[in-house]
């Protein structure tokens, strides 16, 4: 009978529990207004994707320049001080000597946004312009592709700088430590060689060349004056030949056909006039 009691004491526990978990499970009584569906509120428009950032325009500009000066020694001064006064310099000058006459080649490096007024500074120092010729490359696509091969590099570096740790400390072979050593030497001299061409490609971006090349006046004039061209003068006078000639030829044709019959009857008449003449004072004596 003691052992009852505590039985039936659980039962009731348990079917109380059950009451209580029907009872919540059991659905909410409802108003007898029909209740409205709510509304609910749009969703939210997704921010727009930042725009990729630009690409940088990187150019190399060249120019290849000859001019006609009258002195080639002043000329070259005064573009040494045009260039250093712009924030560029020469880096490469060769003047010689032909008889008495300097000439001169030059290689002129001026920052690449004054290349323009540079050259305009050049055309005026110079009597005339014999040539000039700009180019242009766009190297900005190799610069970024640089770019991507350096990240690309240093993060083989630093799994290899990993795995060569780990070699040193469980490897009992130094075969593999120098393995994995000379790897990462050769990656990092890829590295080097990468960050070199990148350093160049920005400085020949920054700053544009000028090949310039300075001839004297007098070695450009031609030894027969301007003035006086044989070749026109012979073209000329075979001209006045052949008119000559023509004119000649004219004068004959008209003689034989037009005037020599002419003046053959004018004969034959005066001598016919002269006869007649004759023979009426014959008969008169």
């Amino acid at each position: 009978m003691k052992k009852l009691i505590p039985m039936l004491l659980l039962v009731g526990v348990v079917a109380c529990s059950r009451e209580e978990s029907v009872a919540n499970m059991a659905p909410p009584k409802q108003n007898d207004a029909v209740a409205q569906p709510r509304t609910l509120p749009p969703p939210a428009a997704a921010p727009a994707a930042e725009p990729a950032p630009a690409m940088p325009r990187m150019i190399v500009r060249t120019a290849d320049v000859k001019i006609i000066v009258a002195d080639t020694s002043k000329t070259v001064d005064a573009i040494t001080k045009s260039i250093e006064g712009a924030g560029g310099y020469v880096s490469g000058s060769n003047i010689w000597r032909e008889g008495e006459l300097l000439r001169a080649k030059l290689t002129l490096r001026v920052p690449a946004d004054k290349l323009t007024a540079t050259l305009a500074s050049i055309r005026g120092l110079a009597k005339r312009v014999e040539n000039e010729t700009i180019a242009s490359e766009d190297v900005s696509q190799e610069f970024v592709d640089l770019e991507s091969q350096v990240r690309n590099l240093e993060a083989t570096e630093a799994e290899l700088l990993e795995l060569l740790k780990v070699a040193r400390v469980n490897s009992k072979k130094a075969t593999d430590v120098l393995e994995v050593h000379d790897q990462l030497t050769m990656i990092r001299g890829e590295i080097e060689q990468a960050r070199g061409r990148m350093r160049y490609l920005s400085q020949v971006t920054s700053m544009s060349s000028i090949a310039l090349e300075v001839v004297p006046d007098a070695i450009t004039q031609p030894v027969v004056k301007a003035g006086w061209q044989p070749l026109v003068v012979v073209k000329d006078a075979s001209r006045a030949l052949v008119a000559f000639l023509q004119s000649a030829a004219t004068v004959v044709i008209w003689f034989v056909v037009y005037i020599l019959p002419i003046l053959g009857m004018l004969t034959l008449v005066i001598t016919a006039l002269i006869k007649l003449a004759r023979r009426s004072r014959a008969r008169e004596v």
